[in-house]
C-alpha cells in the first residue's frame, strides 16, 4: 500500500494539537509554570500534571528530563485526563524517557480515544493498521479513523476515505470516500485535497470538475503534497483547463520525482520522451524512468510506452497527531 506521508519521528506535533480552542481554561492553567508540578501532587490536577510533562518534555524553564515527563503524563492519564493519555501513548510507543512499549502505547490511545480526544484515536488507528492487515485490525482502524474525523481530525479523515475508497476494513464506499475527501481538504488536508482533487480530475464517484480540481491540486502542492504536484503536472502538460504549459509541467513534476513520487518519475520521463521539440530531453527522460523503475513503478521498468498516468494516493498510514 502506498503511504503519502510519513510517520513523525518527534512529538511536538502531537503537543500542538492538545492546545487549542478545545482546551478548557482552569485555576490549574493560570498558575505560573513552575507551580505545575505543586499542583499536580497536591491537587491531583490532571491538566497541571500534562503540562508539567509537556513543560519537561519541551524543557521550557526548566531542564529538560524525557523520564519525567513520562511519569507526568501517566499522572495526568490516570487522572483520566484524555490528551494526557495521548502523550503517554506517545511516549511509550517512541521509547522516549524509558523502554518503548508498543502494547502500553495502545492501550493509553485507547483512553485517549475513549475520553474524547480524536488525536487518540488517530493514533491507535494507525498502529491498528500498520498491524498484519488482519480484518479484525483493519477494520478496527477504519472505526478509529472515521470517529477522529469526527472530531474534526483532518488526517482522520483522510485515511478513514482512503480505507474506504480501496476497501479495507469494510465495503468499498467510493461516493462516501469522496465525500470525506472533501471534508479533509475542508480541514486544510494536503493529502484530503489531493485525493478529493484527483477524483474531482477523473470524475470519480461524481461529476468531473476540473477547474475546481486543478485549484485544489495546486494548493495541496504548494502545501507539500507531491502526489497533486504530479496530477498537477499532468493537467499543465495535457492541457485539461485550457491551457498547455510544458515547462510548469516540467518543472513540477521534477519537484514530485525529486521528492520520490514514482509517477512524478513516470510522468516527467513521458514528458521529456514525447513533449514538444523544445522540451524533448532523451538523457533526462531515460533519466526519470529509471528513477521510478528504482521506486517501484511497474510501467516504467517494463516498456515505458503511453499515456502519462495521473495518481490517485493511498493515504492511509499517516503521520501522528
Amino acid at each position: 500500500m502506498t503511504v503519502s506521508i510519513a510517520r513523525l519521528a518527534i512529538l511536538l506535533s502531537l503537543l500542538v494539537a492538545g492546545f487549542g480552542a478545545n482546551a478548557e481554561a482552569t485555576a490549574a492553567e493560570k498558575v505560573e509554570a513552575t507551580d505545575n508540578a505543586a499542583v499536580c501532587n497536591i491537587q491531583r490536577d490532571a491538566k497541571a500534571c500534562r503540562h508539567e510533562a509537556i513543560r519537561l518534555y519541551e524543557g521550557k524553564e526548566v531542564a529538560q528530563d524525557y523520564a519525567a515527563a513520562r511519569r507526568y503524563a501517566a499522572k495526568a492519564c490516570a487522572a483520566d485526563d484524555a490528551m494526557g493519555c495521548n502523550f503517554l501513548g506517545a511516549l511509550l510507543q517512541d521509547g522516549v524517557g524509558g523502554p518503548p512499549d508498543l502494547a502500553a502505547a495502545a492501550h493509553h490511545f485507547r483512553q485517549s480515544c475513549d475520553g474524547g480526544y480524536a488525536g487518540g484515536c488517530y493514533n491507535l488507528g494507525q498502529m491498528r493498521y500498520s498491524k498484519s492487515g488482519a480484518m479484525a485490525a483493519l477494520a478496527d482502524a477504519r472505526a478509529l479513523f472515521t470517529k477522529a474525523c469526527d472530531g474534526k481530525l483532518a488526517g482522520g479523515c483522510n485515511n478513514a476515505a482512503a480505507m474506504m475508497k480501496f476497501g479495507e476494513g469494510g465495503p468499498r464506499d467510493l461516493p462516501g470516500a469522496r465525500r470525506m475527501f472533501e471534508a479533509a481538504c475542508e480541514a486544510r488536508s494536503a493529502e484530503g485535497c489531493a485525493n478529493f482533487g484527483f477524483m474531482l480530475m477523473v470524475g470519480e464517484a461524481g461529476p468531473a470538475d476540473i477547474t475546481r480540481a486543478a485549484g485544489l491540486l495546486d494548493r495541496a502542492c504548494a502545501d507539500g503534497s507531491m502526489r497533486a504536484c504530479d496530477n498537477m503536472g499532468v493537467i499543465w502538460m495535457n492541457g485539461m483547463t485550457g491551457t498547455t504549459d510544458h515547462r510548469r509541467a516540467e518543472a513540477l513534476l521534477q519537484r514530485a520525482c525529486k521528492a520520490g513520487e514514482p509517477n512524478g518519475c513516470f510522468n516527467l520521463g513521458s514528458l521529456l520522451r514525447d513533449g514538444p521539440a523544445n522540451i524533448r530531453n532523451p538523457g533526462g527522460a531515460k533519466t526519470a524512468f529509471a528513477r521510478a523503475c528504482s521506486l517501484g513503478h511497474d510501467q516504467s521498468c517494463r516498456s515505458t510506452n503511453g499515456a502519462s498516468a495521473t495518481q490517485e494516493t493511498r493515504a492511509t498510514g499517516a503521520n501522528r497527531e
